[in-house]
């Protein structure tokens, strides 16, 4: 469908609030209409593309380990966040912490019901962890036949993300959880393909550089670390973070972005 004849708006017309929401609802009840299959297929292919943003990392890691670089690499870590995100988001595939947001809008103006979401949710969320597993699984076995990367990485990036304690980590995922609704609002309201991809490098970079704990990002992370003979990190402290993580980031986005924003365009004056 060409931008220009969206549903909703008038050629060469910003979006309203409304416009967006009306878009935004249209692409939930969308997914809510796909079978399982197809969906958890979708959410797989995401759960795979979201992990190149840890190759990413590991081929800097690879070149500027060491301690004179300690502030460069955790810049760069943040810069090469958002590649997995744009891989994702502008690639079409369904993502658990855009769904936060999108699936609860036909819930809120009761168009579906809970048991609906629930089953979204589900299969999304079962995706990306299977994907990001996958990934993990060919990565480290990667990393382990090849001299171009180091397999430090997985050790130093795991260390980073549970350098909070879970309560830390807690707030830090809603905060991750309510920048990806925002995202995905954003996007709906941009009409160029070069202005959405802008948007999400930079609020994936946000996300990166506040070490903000992100439930499927993370999952790569925390999958790696524990496949990899490189990591001390516990069992129990990878599905630590990992629940921790998917809570905060499903109030977030649910919350702070979802109800937050269709209470106020549903309830606002009509056109």
């Amino acid at each position: 469908m060409s931008h220009k004849s969206r549903p909703g708006t008038e050629a060469g017309r910003p979006k309203s609030e409304r416009d967006i929401l009306q878009e935004q609802m249209q692409e939930s009840l969308h997914e809510y209409q796909r079978n399982n299959r197809s969906l958890f297929l979708s959410s797989l292919a995401a759960g795979l593309e979201i992990g190149f943003s840890l190759f990413l990392m590991a081929a800097f890691y690879s070149h500027f380990n060491g301690p004179e670089f300690e502030q460069l690499m955790y810049l760069l870590v943040a810069l090469s966040y958002p590649i997995g995100f744009i891989l994702v988001i502008i690639g079409r595939s369904d993502l658990f912490t855009e769904h936060t947001t999108l699936a609860i809008l036909p819930l809120l103006s009761g168009r579906e019901r809970v048991a609906s979401l629930a089953r979204v949710w589900g299969v999304i969320y079962a995706g990306n962890m299977v994907g990001a597993f996958l990934f993990s699984l060919l990565f480290v076995h990667y990393v382990e036949v090849t001299e171009r990367l180091d397999a430090g990485i997985f050790a130093y990036y795991g260390e980073k993300l549970l350098a909070d304690i879970p309560r830390g980590q807690f707030v830090g995922a809603i905060f991750a959880g309510w920048l990806m609704g925002l995202l995905g609002w954003m996007v709906a309201s941009a009409a160029e393909t070069i202005s959405r991809i802008v948007v999400v490098a930079l609020i994936a970079f946000v996300i990166g550089l506040g070490g903000l704990a992100h439930c499927i990002a993370g999952a790569v992370g925390i999958f790696c670390a524990l496949l990899s003979d490189e990591s001390t990190m516990r069992l129990w402290e990878g599905l630590r973070f990992l629940g921790v993580a998917t809570l905060g980031n499903t109030i977030g986005g649910s919350i702070f972005v979802g109800m937050l924003k269709y209470s106020y365009v549903a309830n606002g004056p009509k056109p």
